[in-house]
């Protein structure tokens, strides 16, 4: 999780809201509707509510007490609700309707309020006023209660004395009055407002229910992307390998890129351009002779950019030699439709001139530049051997002579040690990782390996880069030309280009025809292929 600092980790943010942009969206999408459904299958409550005044309770034989938030807590007591409960109609067991009422106190004017909410308004009014009348006869059996153990303790007290003694005369006063007390007795309890029915349900809450399923859906949401995006080891956007690396990101290469063909749309191209100029400027200081591109594992774009590059290349004007040194998969030579030539390991292991092993691409109209690959050949036994040999430092120099680039290819430089002698032999190594599936361990990995090694690690290029905040591209239509040159016009109406396979099959029945004799005359000369401007 970046640290906010400023503008960048806000864009660092945004982009991490966009990648788990999808758990989100389902997330407050789903809690809310979870709680709509939850809520809206509850039958309707209806709520109604009595105010009670109380002056004083008693609790058991010798606790009186005026304390309201007390008498609030007497009233949902089972002994309160036995009592209430026999006072309906029809009557009911206590334990039935205890859980239907609430009291609460209020402090300040010693006002009790009792509320019940059930199925049914008369219902909810009927349980509140019985439950007020309960305390009221609680309270009252209470007080009669202690009047009659107070005058039984009287008689038995007047028992021992004669009728005319004063002592009787005393005790039988006293009699008297607690007799005449009990019969005025009141509970100390009065209904200052009776519960009356409310014909407006009080639930289900449909709409509280869905503002705190989104509020939960929302802050479940935060915490979990917080969570995966911390425990997550994978490259997400280019920012990540800058920093990780602390190598310049040369280039951003969309997911369009790596469709198999080796030309796809004008913005891809355009990103290969970029990887180009990167190379060419930022290595100002040093002749850049030969480039290796390399990758931590697999499927991460290496090929790709590899050839890409040399395509690049070769239509901005430069001489470019595109080797294939990955003799396990051969990438490079998969793309190129070279299979069945002779290549690399040809020129290794039988000393053939790497003259006659070389291919020439043909390239657009118009292009200057040239590009000659050198495929792979057969898989070898031993693919490490040759490419730590001296001859394939004597073939790196001498094809540097031959060109202004020499790109080349290499296996994953973890999976196997082939990449480890050529980071030697070359001017600089581009680390090439794909974001959402390379892990920072394996790149970081891969970074002290070349280090190691002493490689001159020219930069970082981030592949599989899709369209977020901080990454927007030009629309297909800014690369286009209209029809009067300029651009955002009409798309090109041009014949869509034939791809390299066709354009060489095309070549070799050229130069075939060029060669039969024709009426006893000289064969004729075939024309050079497209591109091939330097000799």
């Amino acid at each position: 999780m970046p640290e906010f600092t400023g503008h960048r980790d806000l864009r660092a943010y945004l982009r991490m809201v966009w990648r788990w942009k999808l758990l989100i969206l389902v997330l407050i999408v789903a809690a809310p509707g979870i709680a709509y459904l939850m809520e809206h299958g509850k039958p309707k409550v209806y709520s109604s509510t009595a105010t009670v005044s109380v002056s004083q309770v008693s609790i058991g034989n010798s606790i009186n007490t005026s304390n309201i938030a007390t008498i609030a807590a007497l009233v949902t007591t089972s002994h309160v609700a036995d009592i209430a409960g026999a006072h309906l109609h029809p009557a009911l067991p206590g334990s039935a309707i205890l859980g239907d009422v609430t009291a609460s106190a209020n402090s300040v004017t010693s006002l009790l309020t009792i509320t019940a909410e059930t199925g049914s308004p008369a219902s909810a009014a009927e349980i509140a006023n019985a439950f007020a009348n309960a305390l009221g006869i609680d309270q009252l059996q209470q007080n009669q209660q202690q009047l009659r153990s107070q005058i039984s303790s009287l008689q038995a007290q007047a028992a021992p004395y004669a009728k005319n003694s004063q002592q009787r005369i005393t005790f039988d006063q006293q009699i008297s009055q607690a007799e005449a007390q009990l019969r005025t007795l009141s509970s100390g309890v009065a209904i200052v407002q009776p519960a009356a029915p409310n014909p407006t349900p009080v639930g289900p809450h449909l709409k509280r229910a869905v503002e705190l399923g989104f509020v939960i859906g929302l802050m479940l949401a935060i915490a979990l992307v917080i969570m995966l995006d911390s425990s997550d080891r994978r490259l997400r956007s280019p920012d990540d390998l800058e920093t990780l690396t602390g190598l310049p990101l040369l280039a951003a290469i969309g997911p369009s890129a790596f469709s198999g063909a080796l030309e796809t749309t004008p913005m891809d191209e355009e990103s290969f351009q970029t990887l180009r100029t990167s190379l060419t400027y930022f290595t100002v200081d040093d002749a850049l002779n030969s480039v290796m591109i390399t990758s931590p594992g697999e499927k991460e774009g290496k090929s790709t950019v590899a050839g890409r590059l040399a395509l690049a290349g070769a239509h901005a004007g430069l001489d470019v030699i595109l080797v294939d040194a990955d003799l396990r998969r051969a990438g490079t030579t998969d793309k190129f439709g070279l299979h069945d030539h002779p290549g690399l390991v040809t020129v290794l292991a039988e000393r053939r001139p790497v003259e006659t092993v070389l291919e020439d691409w043909p390239l657009r109209e118009g292009d200057l530049g040239r590009l000659r690959v050198l495929p792979a050949g057969p898989q070898p036994p031993n693919p490490a051997a040759l490419l730590s040999s001296d001859a394939m430092r004597s073939l790196l120099s001498t094809l540097e002579s031959q060109c202004d680039l020499v790109i080349v290819d290499t296996p994953a430089a973890l999976a196997v040690s082939d990449t480890v002698p050529l980071m030697q032999y070359v001017s600089g190594v581009v680390l090439v990782a794909r974001m959402s599936q390379s892990k920072r361990d394996t790149v970081h990995r891969l970074q002290k390996t070349l280090l190691a090694a002493h490689a001159k690690i020219l930069g970082v290029v981030a592949t599989g880069v899709s369209s977020a905040p901080g990454y927007e591209k030009y629309s297909q239509e800014y690369y286009a030309l209209g029809s009067k040159g300029k651009r955002g016009g009409r798309k090109d109406k041009r014949p869509k280009q034939a791809t390299g396979v066709q354009l060489r099959q095309a070549q070799a029945a050229q130069d075939a025809a060029a060669q039969q004799p024709s009426n006893g005359s000289a064969p004729a000369t075939s024309e050079q292929p497209t591109g091939d401007v330097k000799a």
